[in-house]
Order: C-alpha cells, then sequence, then structure tokens
C-alpha cells in the first residue's frame, strides 16, 4: 500500500483517495451473513476478518482523509474513472474495469440544511471506512450529491445510472427516495435507502433505517409477554405520533391486549401537554379509587403508557403524570428509540421506563476506527452508511441468484446496527434490544436476536 501511494507523492491526499476508493485494498469485514446457529456468539460472526494488513500498516496510513470543502470538485474528482486501457499493468491488483461491481451512493451534500450536510459528511466518511475494511479490490464506489431536493435526487439518480450502477445506497430523503425510484425501476437498479418512511418503500426499493413501526412491535410484543394487557397513549399529532399510534394500537389488538384511554397534543409546548396528561391521569386516578372500594378487586384503569417523544418534549411531558397522581412504579412506562439519549436517564419520571432500539454494543469498534481516523464521532445515520456498504458487497457477488433475490434472502444480514433483512415489500424488519431506564443508565433487560 505504501509503495503505491509512493508512485503519487506529489499529488496529494485526492488522488490518494481515488486511488483507494478504485483499489480498494483493505483490512476486513465486519458485515457477515446472519448466522443460522442461534447457540454462536454474535461476536464470534463480528470477528470472522480475512487477511489484515501488513505489520506496522496503520489504519490512518490506509484511510483517506476529507480533503475539498467544495462538495461539487470533491464529488468529480472522487467519481474520476479510467478508461480499460488506463487501468494500471498489475492484473491482481487491478481486474478488468468491466468486471469490477459499480455501487452509488446518493447523499445530500449540498442540502440547504446544516443538519442534513453534516449528515451527508460523516455518513460518506462511514462508507470510506466500510470500504477499506472490506478487503475486496473489485467494488467501484462513485458518489453522487442530491443537495436534498427532488430535482438534486432526480439527476444524481441519472448519473449514478449513466455510470453503469449495479445497486444505489440512499437516498436519505422519502421525497428524494420517491423520485430516484422511478428512474431506479425503469433499469432494473435496487435502491438501498436510508429514508424511515415505509410509503415510499416497494419491491426493488429497500429502507436500511429504523423505522418506528419495528420499534412499536417489539415493544408491544415485549410488554404483553409480561402481562401488561390494558394501554394507554399519549403523544403528539405530528406525522410521527401518527404513525407510531397506529402501529401502537394494532400491535396491542393483535397481541390480545387493549386501548383503554388515547390522547394526542399539538406542538411541543408544555401547556400543550398539560390537558391530555390530566385526562388520562384523572382515568388512572378513578380506576385506583374503584379497586379501593373494591378491596382490591378490578382491573388498573391502563398498565401501561406509551410516550412516544424525545428530548425537550419527553421532558415536559413525563413528569406531567407523576404530578398528576399517576405512579411510575404501578404503571409501564414506555417509550421509542428518541429516548435513547444522556437527558432521559436523569428524569426520575422515567426510572424504570423501556423502549426498543438497536443494541449499542455491535457499534464498539466501528465507533472506535470512526473517531481515531476522522477525529469526531460519527452522526446518527452514519453506521446505517457503513452497513450499506458491506451489505452491497454480500448482494453483489456474483451468483445464480437475483440482485434482488439477494438482497430480500431470508436470513436477513447483520451488521453495525444489528439484524436486518429486507421484505419483497422493501420495509426492513429489525432486530431489537429491550432498553430499561435503572439509576441513570440504559440497561439491556432483552438482548436483539442473533438471527429472525
Amino acid at each position: 500500500m505504501k509503495a503505491i501511494m509512493a508512485k503519487f507523492k506529489g499529488f496529494g491526499h485526492p488522488v490518494i483517495l481515488l486511488l483507494c476508493l478504485f483499489l480498494l485494498i483493505v483490512s476486513g469485514c465486519t458485515t457477515v451473513p446472519t448466522p443460522q446457529n442461534e447457540n454462536v456468539g454474535q461476536e464470534e460472526y463480528l470477528d470472522i476478518r480475512p487477511e489484515g494488513p501488513t505489520e506496522g500498516d496503520t489504519l490512518e496510513d490506509r484511510l483517506p482523509q476529507p480533503v475539498e470543502t467544495n462538495t461539487k470538485k470533491f464529488i468529480d474528482k472522487l467519481n474520476q474513472t479510467e478508461s480499460p486501457q488506463e487501468v494500471a499493468q498489475d492484473p491482481i491488483v487491478n481486474p478488468s474495469y468491466n468486471d469490477k461491481r459499480r455501487v452509488s451512493l446518493l447523499l445530500p451534500f449540498s442540502s440547504k440544511s446544516s443538519r442534513l450536510r453534516e449528515e451527508a459528511a460523516s455518513m460518506l466518511k462511514a462508507a470510506e471506512l466500510a470500504i477499506f475494511d472490506l478487503n475486496k479490490n473489485d467494488i467501484l464506489l462513485s458518489v453522487h450529491d442530491t443537495s436534498g431536493t427532488e430535482e438534486g435526487a432526480a439527476k444524481a439518480t441519472k448519473s449514478a445510472i449513466d455510470m453503469g450502477a449495479n445497486l444505489i445506497i440512499g437516498p436519505i430523503l422519502a421525497s428524494s427516495v420517491k423520485i430516484s425510484s422511478v428512474q431506479a425501476k425503469q433499469y432494473n437498479v435496487p435502491i438501498i435507502a436510508f429514508s424511515s418512511d415505509v410509503k415510499v418503500a416497494s419491491k426493488g426499493i429497500y429502507l436500511l433505517s429504523f423505522p418506528p413501526e419495528s420499534e412499536i412491535t417489539r415493544l408491544v410484543n415485549y410488554s404483553t409477554s409480561k402481562r401488561l394487557k390494558r394501554y394507554a397513549y399519549l403523544g403528539p399529532e405530528s406525522r410521527y405520533g401518527l404513525r407510531v399510534q397506529k402501529e401502537f394500537v394494532d400491535a396491542v389488538t393483535n397481541n390480545g391486549g387493549e386501548i383503554t384511554g388515547l390522547e394526542t397534543y399539538s406542538g411541543n409546548d408544555i401547556s400543550a401537554m398539560q390537558e391530555p396528561a390530566k385526562k388520562l391521569a384523572d382515568f388512572y386516578v378513578k380506576g385506583v379509587k374503584k379497586i379501593r372500594r373494591n378491596n382490591g378487586r378490578g382491573l388498573m384503569s391502563y398498565d401501561a403508557i406509551l410516550l412516544p417523544a424525545g428530548g425537550t418534549s419527553l421532558l415536559s411531558l413525563a413528569p406531567l403524570l407523576p404530578y398528576f397522581d399517576v405512579d411510575p412504579t404501578k404503571v409501564q412506562f414506555l417509550g421509542t428509540s428518541l429516548w435513547k439519549n444522556e437527558e432521559t436517564v436523569r428524569e426520575p419520571a422515567l426510572n424504570g421506563g423501556i423502549f426498543a432500539s438497536a443494541d449499542d454494543k455491535n457499534k464498539i469498534k466501528f465507533l472506535s476506527d470512526y473517531e481515531k481516523i476522522f477525529t469526531e464521532e460519527p452522526s446518527r445515520l452514519a453506521s446505517l452508511a457503513y452497513d450499506a456498504v458491506t451489505i452491497s458487497d454480500l448482494v453483489t457477488k456474483n451468483s445464480s441468484s437475483t440482485l434482488i433475490e439477494n438482497i430480500e434472502r431470508i436470513q436477513g444480514f447483520y451488521g453495525i446496527d444489528g439484524l436486518v433483512r429486507f421484505g419483497s415489500d422493501g420495509i426492513p424488519e429489525r432486530g431489537l434490544a429491550i432498553y430499561k431506564i435503572e439509576n441513570g443508565r440504559f440497561k439491556v433487560i432483552s438482548p436483539a436476536p442473533k438471527s429472525f
């Protein structure tokens, strides 16, 4: 690796980055097919790695650093391609151009939203890390800017298809995925996108994300296994809230439970939350009094209550229930992955609360490598980009199956964010853990499954 780089001394990091992405001289793969034997520990599969780098060749030596502040200039350099005649002479290091598996990454690098731009930059770095961890020299990755718009998504998709993409990774936004899918289906190019909106999923358009529906299903399945049968709901009237509410009602019903109380609020202000919280609290208190009059006989108004909020909204909402006399030690507080932040564990009302989310222990090495190389923490979606690249390696291998058949294979995939498989409808099924907030920390009380 160092010898090859020496030939390009003086050309700077952009050429090194381009060379690395084409040659893909790497050190191993952390995403592997899902284990079929449930008795084998997941660490065994995460540690299966092909031959690594030579002694003294550090991870920093092998990974490129971001070099361009001008997004278009950087992407243009990244996507420069050599004709077959220009490929280097070594046939082992550089297989024929036509033998490469082409994967295109579509992200909103020039979005008007600074949050989306930062997310895209971090996801690209994670994709680079995955490429260098794959140890494959026949995958060609091209990068395309969607600008975070429908028009940008259309242009980026056309560019990817024109470059011969076998598989497209991205975009992020549901509106962009919808536009990209039209062109991709015309050319039979599958997409693995990052939107969590299941409405844009379909056969050939797969979502590598965490739709709230899968979290709610896992949470309700667990709760009913603990003999919780009567449920209440208190959440926002947002699009997210309505999705969660619908899945919650369906999951409870499918598990033989009952929704006995349902209240919503508009906005994130505590004043909007007080009245619906008090209604559910009064309903709870009424049930407690009735049980007392019957000498302890009877059913509680509800055994559990779902609060699908996060951040400051959750910190405003949760204390209202104890304030209005709902006892968190008698009623199980339920949440979503929005609960998974350090502020949540410091709220007394949420102590003992449970929610479903990905198991973090799979991310330990990824976080360590990413922070070591890029001297920053990865974004929230960065691990999805890493997994998408490694999944692309698995599904684009030559086989008697089609690419779509490979993506939809029954056993699924096991990666940084745990277990996932794609249905023929494009919607992901996730293997999630159940977390409990206990004395100021998150505790896994039901591990994520190792296989479906």
